[in-house]
């Protein structure tokens, strides 16, 4: 059988039998894989460390007819920071699930996979509610998925000032077309800045991460809102985030 190494970060975990996991990782090489890690709960077992969510990691992995198995692991960067503050938690935990949940698997997406390494850090050591809606402003954009902030998406026209904002249409909406467009919202030009503002972030740069409170507050909803309507579900995240840290 064959096996192959990747750099990847852990995805999500899930725990089955006695000791066992089944590990999503997202791979630099192959995009989200799924694979089992027999016996990584145990306290001696080689890959009790590295089977952790956040974990930054190389793996060697067996493919199998119907699962793979990891069987072996390395880590390259681990960010305690993530399990040991609830609020670091949630807002990680939103980013993540947001990457698994709108990913297919074996499909590289080399810009998500980095995306995934550069924030990491920033969630484990700066205001994790805005490094997790970063993430998910820059992943969104780079899916393919995003919705148009910064031109009206009917006539094109750049928006200035305020305008209005619909989920159905696909993004902004000047006033001059708002009467051809679906379900529209307010769309302030705070709003909109604060977008702009997060697509441009450079993760590298160490510019202080400040919003006003009320737009990073709408601009959280408003993700949130986005991303479950394609979805048609509820993220588990954001349950967690409104239960304990809202």
């Amino acid at each position: 059988m064959e096996t192959f190494t990747v750099e990847a970060v852990v995805l999500k975990t899930d725990d089955f039998g006695d000791a066992n996991r089944v590990v999503t990782l997202f791979t630099k090489e192959y995009g989200k894989l799924e694979a089992n890690a027999y016996g990584c709960r145990r306290s001696r077992s080689p890959l009790s460390g590295a089977m952790q969510m956040f974990n930054h990691i190389s793996a060697q992995i067996t493919r199998g007819t119907k699962v793979d198995t990891i069987r072996d692991a390395d880590i390259l960067n681990f960010y305690d920071a993530l399990t040991k503050d609830l609020e670091r938690l949630a807002y990680a935990s939103l980013l993540f699930e947001i990457v698994n949940r709108m990913t297919f698997p074996r499909q590289q997406e080399l810009e998500t996979f980095e995306l995934l390494t550069k924030s990491l850090p920033v969630l484990s050591t700066r205001n994790p509610k805005i490094a997790a809606l970063i993430g998910a402003c820059q992943f969104m954009e780079t899916s393919g998925v995003q919705l148009n902030f910064s031109r009206c998406v009917h006539c094109r026209k750049e928006i200035v000032g305020d305008a209005a904002i619909s989920l159905l249409d696909g993004g902004a909406v000047c006033l001059d077309c708002i009467d051809a467009a679906q379900d529209t919202r307010p769309y302030p030009e705070a709003l909109r800045k604060t977008f702009e503002t997060m697509l441009g972030f450079n993760w590298r740069n160490d510019i202080k991460l400040t919003f006003n409170t009320r737009q990073l507050n709408a601009a959280e909803n408003f993700f949130i809102e986005y991303v479950q309507s394609i979805l048609g579900t509820g993220l588990k995240s954001v349950q967690f985030i409104r239960d304990f840290i809202n």
